[in-house]
């Protein structure tokens, strides 16, 4: 299966709902939940610590501590969400297969498979 427009070739296409039926979903792992998160927390730590090196006399050392805090919850999650990889491809693959309406963002073009 093409996961692209057949009019324009793009790949911002989205599945389209189905009346009567209960929609799908993917399982989405705990993991996936706890690690988006926590990487833009990591990422606003960062960019204050870097902003006060910058312009003031350099992190305090609460806010280095809760970075490493951060860093290491984005590890642990990330270990975790390696180990549900598979299956959260599988039930992907499913969700995108059991899809038979789609349209296209770009040029509003509606399709079925």
């Amino acid at each position: 299966m093409q996961y692209c427009c057949p009019k324009c070739q793009s790949p911002k296409i989205m599945p389209v709902a189905q009346t009567g039926q209960p929609a799908p979903r993917p399982v989405v792992p705990k993991s996936l939940v706890f690690l988006i998160p926590a990487i833009f927390i990591l990422l606003l730590l960062v960019l204050i610590s870097v902003s006060m090196w910058i312009f003031g006399d350099g992190a305090g050392q609460n806010l280095q501590i809760a970075t490493v805090i951060v860093f290491s919850i984005c590890v642990v999650a990330g270990i975790l969400f390696w180990r549900d990889l598979p299956d959260f491809k599988i039930s992907m693959q499913s969700f995108m297969q059991s899809q038979k309406k789609w349209k296209c963002r770009e040029c509003d073009h509606e399709w079925e498979i």
